[in-house]
């Protein structure tokens, strides 16, 4: 199935399927001046505990570490809780995750306003019920 029309189907409001569809597909072309167009000016990014405040530093990080990587996405599921869209996603590209074979899941957390992303969070999404590395107990 297409993503356009997974996101159609997903039963989200047309400006959010827009959107986070869009972002999604810019995301697999490689298409780095339509994905930093989805981004409102004063935005914010945290991918895996780094944040990224602002177009100039998600243009960095999405030149980079996005496209730069060669991402793709593969859309698992899609819901809304509150204001927040959330994909489920398969990622895979040229980086590394250790531990981990690609592709990787990772949530992604979309806060839409007016059309424009202002909040994008990326989380590795953990299969197991291990404590994560950070609250690791000495």
């Amino acid at each position: 199935m297409s993503t356009t029309l997974f996101f159609e189907r997903s039963g989200l409001a047309a400006s959010d399927s827009a959107v986070v569809g869009e972002f999604v597909n810019h995301v697999n072309g490689g298409a780095l001046a339509p994905l930093v167009s989805l981004f409102a000016a004063d935005a914010h990014v945290n991918d895996q505990l780094r944040n990224f405040w602002g177009l100039a530093s998600i243009t960095d990080w999405l030149k980079h570490e996005i496209v730069g990587d060669q991402v793709r996405m593969a859309v698992r599921s899609v819901r809304k809780h509150y204001d927040v869209v959330i994909l489920e996603v398969e990622m895979s590209g040229d980086f590394a995750v250790a531990g981990a074979l690609q592709p990787v899941v990772v949530d992604c957390h979309f806060t839409l306003h007016g059309a424009k992303i202002i909040r994008l969070l990326m989380l590795l999404a953990r299969q197991d019920s291990a404590e994560p590395e950070v609250r690791q107990r000495r």
